[in-house]
């Protein structure tokens, strides 16, 4: 059962180092890009129109936005592949 259960614990480990490298990209790409909407200047900045600079702001805050709902996906999948694996963990004991 340990090995069952080791196994499992192992799988679930490659799993998360998959969702953090994948995490790790969305966090980078969030970072430039909000670089770059730092280095607009405040005043008098010269784009294509109102419309263009409000694009950009939108795409910037939906590419955080999804970067933080990975994070709370992962936070979840985490928890609940923990709990399977306590639950898990703890019934042979109940079986003794």
């Amino acid at each position: 059962m340990e090995q069952r259960v080791t196994t499992i614990i192992s799988h679930i480990a490659a799993s998360h180092r998959e969702m953090s490298r994948i995490l790790e990209t969305h966090r980078s790409v969030s970072s430039q890009m909000a670089t770059i909407a730092s280095d607009i200047p405040d005043s008098h900045p010269h784009f294509d129109g109102v419309g263009m600079l409000q694009e950009q702001a939108l795409q910037l805050t939906k590419n955080i936005t999804a970067y933080l709902n990975s994070l709370a996906n992962l936070e979840e999948a985490i928890a609940q592949q923990t709990e399977i694996v306590m639950k898990e963990m703890k019934d042979p004991e109940d079986e003794e």
